[in-house]
């Protein structure tokens, strides 16, 4: 009987250990990361990493840190690691899914809110501007464009960004070489604008003026996120960059968002500061840097380098305005 009741009392303790072992996982910087969460008597006892592909010695030291941190604050809101802020909210990100837990913590935990907590507003914000470029065809026509970018964002009560979404549409003028480019030749009855033909490298000829190629030149426009894989920059694509960027604002307000840029982006082209920056300015910038900004620097260029303000789009304002308009829906 007293064995009877032992391996009752065994198998109790399987389950129970097996119902608090939970999985989550979460889009890290160089991939899924996938982490395993066990729970005793209601708390964190542990969190394993399963699968990551960080890189070695910038991303992974966040997964040789938080951990820890998690189990000894009981809680997914944990600050994030100079140098490894993707990671960090990968990670962050995965062990609240595998917790099941809202973006704020249930009061009946007795685990403090996160610093981006639950979103109470939202808002869209859009900013549209002009380009004479990129560049010119091989007749020297100039090539026109522009940018219009929108930003969704939700919001907690202290205004932090729990959750930042932008896209951006680019359109430009038909003799740009590029044939993944969205174009548009002008209204009916302008004539036309010169062709860009890829495959022989010059303009050859113009577009056809009709009301036809004008509907068929706008209904094929696409955002530069649904562009995907054919928009590529000097590392991995628009919207890969864009995500990453989107990790790095959550928890921030939309005043501390453009403070970091001020600080870590060049004021001349709105790219990441580094040590090969090429102005003098931004040179100046980097070497004034103390050890604590240089790894800071250094944690943005290991998700993105791409501007975030600049002829190529205004991503800032976009996402300014969006702040705008969810306060005005309080």
């Amino acid at each position: 009987m007293a064995l009877s009741l032992c391996s009752c009392a065994v198998l109790l303790a399987s389950c129970r250990a097996s119902a608090d072992t939970r999985t989550g996982q979460a889009d890290g910087y160089g991939g899924i990361l996938r982490v395993q969460v066990m729970m005793e008597d209601g708390a964190i006892s542990a969190v394993n990493i399963l699968e990551q592909h960080e890189t070695d010695g910038i991303g992974s030291r966040a997964l040789d840190i938080l951990p820890d941190e998690m189990i000894r604050m009981n809680t997914w809101d944990v600050d994030v690691v100079t140098g490894a802020t993707t990671t960090s909210n990968a990670l962050r990100e995965a062990v609240r899914v595998a917790l099941n837990a809202s973006d704020t913590m249930d009061d009946n935990t007795g685990n403090p809110a996160n610093r981006a907590g639950q979103a109470i507003r939202e808002g869209i914000g859009m900013v549209a501007t002009g380009r004479v470029g990129p560049g010119k065809d091989d007749e020297d026509g100039q090539v026109y464009s522009f940018n219009v970018v929108f930003a969704h964002g939700t919001f907690d009560e202290n205004g932090r960004i729990v959750s930042m979404a932008v896209d951006q549409l680019e359109v430009a003028t038909p003799n740009y070489s590029g044939a993944s480019m969205p174009q548009f030749s002008g209204f009916p009855g302008q004539g036309g604008y010169s062709l860009w033909d890829d495959n022989t490298g010059k303009v050859v000829g113009y577009t056809e003026d009709s009301e036809d190629n004008y509907m068929q030149e706008i209904a094929a426009w696409t955002s530069k996120r649904a562009r995907g894989e054919d928009y590529q920059l000097t590392s991995g694509s628009w919207r890969e960059q864009m995500d990453a960027y989107q990790n790095m604002m959550v928890g921030m307000t939309v005043d501390e968002v453009e403070t970091w840029f001020g600080r870590y982006f060049s004021a001349e082209n709105g790219r990441p500061l580094t040590e090969n920056s090429s102005s003098d300015a931004d040179r100046a910038r980097w070497e004034a840097f103390s050890d604590d900004d240089r790894a800071r620097a250094a944690d943005i260029v290991s998700g993105a380098t791409m501007s975030l303000r600049d002829a190529h789009g205004d991503i800032l304002t976009a996402i300014r305005r969006a702040w705008e308009d969810a306060q005005r829906s309080e």
